[in-house]
């Protein structure tokens, strides 16, 4: 038990190490890919294991006015949103293979670690979970259709893509429920850092089926590998501040901050668990696991760059 809450204490750091240190060592990718869809159910299930899930928060998360418009949100920002980007890549000529990364950000459903990174960083964190766990439950249907409303060549049937990510989902939400009964809700709260060692745990596992392979990658196309990673850091960090930039005469400055935060932060892993291998989507993937993870880093750091240089009242 030690050992999870020292893992927990340093999770952030582990996370990073790992995403160092994964693409070094000597797995394959083919090894490991078949346990990407089960790593999902992993990630969702300890997810779901730490949130409020009591009548009364449930009720209060889940207000019908409220919830009416974060739908909206959800659709506009994944289902319009890929229309929107097939729309504009066509009339500017994009090559196709770009237009299917970007789509396939745009239909993936919000990172169900999103309303920890919000309170990690000082955002609204009832936004945050609200967004994600209401995001997690549309996401077998609102995810298929994104990829279906762009025409574009997923080379999988809507209807297979909606029951995998349904399966998936599902799955981890029911290991997640079941974690939570058996240790007690009141326990997991009183005892953060034990679940976010077992988090830290299944993030690194996450990283191999991920990352296993990418080193040879890009040293096969580092060219191929750096445009990915811009292409990462564009859609997470650009998405971040711009819905943040158009939310703030809209909102207030922590509820902006978070809905930029749901927004760049996306579980575009469950999009490749669904979809037959694709060696540039996978490497795709795999680069956006860097702005995830180093956003508590960088937004960290700019809130006490911007606290320190705020006058004083």
């Amino acid at each position: 038990m030690s050992a999870l809450i020292w893992l927990g204490r340093h999770a952030s750091a582990l996370l990073v190490l790992g995403f160092v240190v994964v693409p070094f060592l000597p797995f394959g990718a083919d090894q490991l890919r078949p346990a990407l869809p089960w790593l999902v159910v992993l990630v969702t299930a300890l997810g779901t294991a730490r949130q409020p899930t009591d009548r009364a928060t449930l009720a209060r998360v889940f207000a019908p006015r409220a919830t009416l418009a974060m739908a909206g949100w959800l659709a506009l920002s994944q289902v319009g949103l890929a229309l929107l980007v097939v729309m504009l890549g066509h009339a500017l000529h994009a090559p196709p293979e770009l237009l299917v990364l970007i789509v396939a950000f745009c239909a993936a459903s919000p990172l169900s670690s999103a309303p920890n990174l919000a309170l990690m960083l000082g955002y609204d964190f009832t936004l945050a979970l609200r967004l994600t766990l209401l995001g997690t439950l549309l996401a077998p249907v609102l995810m298929p259709l994104a990829l279906a409303v762009s025409g574009l060549s997923f080379d999988a049937p809507v209807g297979q893509v909606a029951v995998k990510v349904l399966g998936m989902l599902a799955g981890g939400i029911v290991l997640g429920l079941g974690i939570q009964r058996l240790c007690g809700q009141d326990r997991i709260a009183r005892n953060p850092e034990i679940l976010n060692g077992l988090a830290a745990l299944a993030m690194i596992s996450f990283l191999f089926p991920l990352l296993a392979g990418s080193r040879a990658a890009v040293a096969a196309d580092p060219v191929l590998g750096a445009e990915l990673l811009a292409l990462a850091l564009l859609l997470n960090f650009g998405g971040h501040l711009l819905v943040r930039a158009l939310a703030r005469p809209l909102l207030p400055p922590p509820a902006a901050r978070a809905l930029g935060l749901v927004f760049g932060n996306r579980n575009v892993s469950i999009v490749l668990a669904s979809l037959p291998f694709d060696p540039t989507l996978t490497l795709f993937v795999a680069a956006l696991q860097c702005p995830v993870y180093a956003t508590p880093v960088v937004f960290g750091l700019a809130a006490r760059l911007r606290n320190r240089t705020a006058p004083s009242s």
